[in-house]
């Protein structure tokens, strides 16, 4: 809904100045990550590396869990989570940067977030490394319908309190190492989830424990259920989709016998966004993805508490995971006492809630 200040010309003027500075990204797709969240870049990245990942990420899924890649009975397996078939892999030494091994990779999300002086460094230092995130299909699966009532659904950032304005994750990127059909597990993604999460941290200048908008996050079904309008990503190998660093996704199960292998990066900001630029700084497409979604054309947002790095739920040690839960309880009780509650259907689902 337009909020009745918002000026649409002054903010068609600010868009044009952002486009103005790409130097890869169209306006029509630019306009696209404004407006419907991201975008895919057709051959963003040699092929080559897409092989280099795919043959590295196969040799590890044969030596460690006896996967054999033609065989796909062997792959329905629990690996991870609750996906048979979805896995991880490891990173080798491989590391491809991006300025000299994929150009138009890195000039497309330097594009999205303002330019590459917004990066630490300039962005000299960004690389891919040869991890892969593979979902190798169950061909017995029966497919899901992109809904909000799945499990799964989250924002990325488990490593850091979530601020509007958080630099640590400024922009999503999937690099897509192997054709992806549609229907063939590619991840789920809500395209109307950049202001249901926008107007959530606009709210909370004391900032969100990770874990609140995580794969179980007790926030996340009060956000998705927000959403209507589902997608999944699909294209080729060598594709790119960036994506706002606010869109709610989830991994799916590949029903079929078409292996699909991405990755999932993201972009550290130098600095964090600024929706209340000075007259001629010209904004982000990130940061115009969030007043369009709120429907402003400036905002000016204040952090009360400092950033504060997070030990990813994974990695926490026994007395790390109970100290963090006592931290998430407090927030969680605080937003019920505040009239915030977990939908009551989302524990079916294997959210956490707060609800009594």
């Amino acid at each position: 809904m337009q909020q009745p200040d918002f000026d649409t010309g002054q903010f068609e003027q600010e868009f044009q100045r952002a486009v103005a500075a790409c130097t890869e990204l169209s306006e029509d797709e630019a306009r696209r990550f404004v407006e419907r969240g991201y975008v895919r870049i057709c051959g963003a990245f040699p092929r080559a590396i897409s092989a280099a990942v795919v043959n590295q990420a196969w040799a590890e899924l044969e030596a460690d869990y006896d996967v054999q890649r033609d065989d796909p009975t062997s792959w329905d397996k629990p690996f991870m989570l609750h996906l048979h078939g979805y896995v991880r892999t490891r990173p080798t030494d491989a590391r491809f940067n991006l300025i000299r091994e994929a150009p138009r990779a890195f000039r497309v999300q330097a594009d999205a977030i303002g330019g590459a002086e917004r990066l630490p460094k300039g962005g000299r230092e960004l690389a891919w490394s040869d991890a892969a995130v593979a979902n190798l299909g169950v061909p017995a699966s029966a497919a899901e319908v992109p809904q909000p009532r799945l499990g799964g659904w989250h924002k990325d950032g488990w490593h850091f309190r979530h601020f509007l304005n958080s630099p640590e994750q400024g922009l999503l990127t999937v690099p897509i190492y192997s054709d992806i059909m549609p229907g063939s597990g590619g991840t789920q993604v809500a395209t109307d989830s950049i202001g249901p999460v926008a107007r959530l941290l606009a709210g909370q200048p004391q900032g969100l424990h990770p874990d609140s908008v995580q794969g179980a996050g007790y926030l996340i079904p009060g956000l998705v259920e927000q959403c209507s309008e589902f997608e999944e990503l699909t294209g080729e190998a060598g594709d790119m989709v960036i994506l706002h660093p606010f869109m709610l996704h989830r991994a799916c199960v590949n029903p079929t016998a078409r292996p699909r292998f991405i990755a999932n990066a993201a972009l550290r900001l130098a600095e964090p966004m600024n929706f209340a630029r000075a007259l001629g700084d010209t904004y982000s497409l990130v940061e115009l993805g969030v007043l369009w979604a709120l429907q402003q054309n400036r905002h000016t947002f204040e952090a009360t508490r400092e950033p504060l790095a997070v030990l990813p739920g994974p990695m926490r040690k026994e007395a790390q995971a109970e100290s963090e839960r006592e931290l998430l309880e407090v927030e969680m009780a605080e937003f019920a006492r505040n009239g915030v509650e977990t939908p009551i259907w989302a524990e079916e689902f294997g959210y956490r809630t707060n609800s009594p």
